[in-house]
């Protein structure tokens, strides 16, 4: 009798590692599959579990929860606008955030140093320079993005693009969907975010690396982000041709 096939992750380390730090108490069938093949990282989610619990007795005191993080992302976003008044560079402080945010990244909120969409979603693209590149494989399925935008009442009739990672992300404060895709040259972002009153929205904006788009549904906007050897246009009738919304 042959043996029955066995559904095998193919789920590499970078996409694991982002879905345990996004949540390890919440983890979709794909990430706990990854899980049960291999014992080192049933360690792994283990120790980070562990570490969570340590994190919440030590935060288990008359202060708020999360002031600790408010106040480094604080510093990193005050950092960040001094450098856009110069010329945009890259964020300097970004890898010392990482390391601190690598801790509990489910604790992470950008502060509302921002006022408008544009500025926010460019800050949180300048903050991950160099983690994505055209180079990774595009291997997020339909359906994995599918179950992730059940959270803002919406899905995809189709993938608009080669999809290279589909994450959860705060937004300031808010959980959002980061979409990244292959583009012509660089990356394209894609933001799911709920509605925010406090943040204007400009539907076109730009600065000397990146130009954007901004689109405002019923209860979500979806933000745009790219270089500017992309078709801003294309990219955003893409969207709205395939994307449909529940409410």
């Amino acid at each position: 009798m042959k043996n029955q096939k066995q559904e095998v992750s193919t789920m590499d380390d970078l996409q694991f590692r982002r879905n345990v730090y996004a949540d390890p108490s919440h983890l979709d069938d794909e990430t706990r599959q990854a899980i049960k093949e291999d014992a080192n990282r049933e360690s792994f989610v283990s120790e980070l579990e562990a570490l969570d619990q340590d994190i919440k007795q030590a935060l288990n005191i008359d202060v708020p929860e999360d002031l600790k993080s408010k106040l480094i992302l604080k510093q990193t976003f005050v950092s960040h606008r001094q450098q856009q008044r110069k010329k945009r560079v890259h964020l300097a402080l970004a890898a010392s955030v990482a390391f601190v945010m690598g801790l509990s990244l489910k604790f992470m909120q950008f502060s509302s140093a921002y006022n408008t969409l544009s500025d926010h979603a460019l800050a949180h693209v300048y903050h991950e320079d160099g983690v994505f590149s055209n180079q990774m494989p595009a291997n997020v399925t339909l359906a994995s993005l599918n179950n992730k935008m059940e959270t803002f009442d919406g899905s995809f009739n189709g993938q608009i693009g080669e999809l290279i990672s589909a994450e959860y992300c705060r937004f300031d404060g808010m959980k959002s969907l980061h979409l990244v895709y292959k583009g012509i040259t660089s990356p394209v972002t894609v933001f799911i975010i709920p509605q925010n009153k406090d943040l204007e929205i400009e539907s076109s904006f730009a600065d000397e690396n990146f130009k954007g788009r901004a689109v405002s549904y019923q209860n979500s906007n979806v933000v745009i982000i790219a270089d500017e050897n992309e078709k801003l246009n294309k990219w955003q009738e893409n969207v709205e041709s395939n994307i449909r919304w529940s409410t």
